[in-house]
């Protein structure tokens, strides 16, 4: 009979809710990035250009943890 790695257990976890909170933050801040500013209709250029590049940065976490679950790309 084999037995659970309870630490590597916990690790996996830990890292999995620590790579959601950031996932949920940095998306959180793009959404943020688009919202108008005071009076102004639309978001600056600087601060669209900010939403994109966190965007961005989502979606390469997310391709990464892809990569990491499905072992036909390794």
């Amino acid at each position: 009979m084999s037995s659970v790695n309870w630490m590597a257990l916990l690790q996996v976890a830990l890292v999995t809710v620590g790579a959601a909170v950031v996932i949920a933050g940095l998306m959180s801040l793009s959404n943020w990035c688009f919202t108008p500013v005071g009076e102004t209709e639309e978001p600056t250029a600087s601060r669209k250009a900010l939403g994109f590049a966190l965007i961005g940065v989502i979606v390469v976490i997310v391709l990464f943890g892809l990569y990491l679950m499905i072992p036909y790309f390794h």
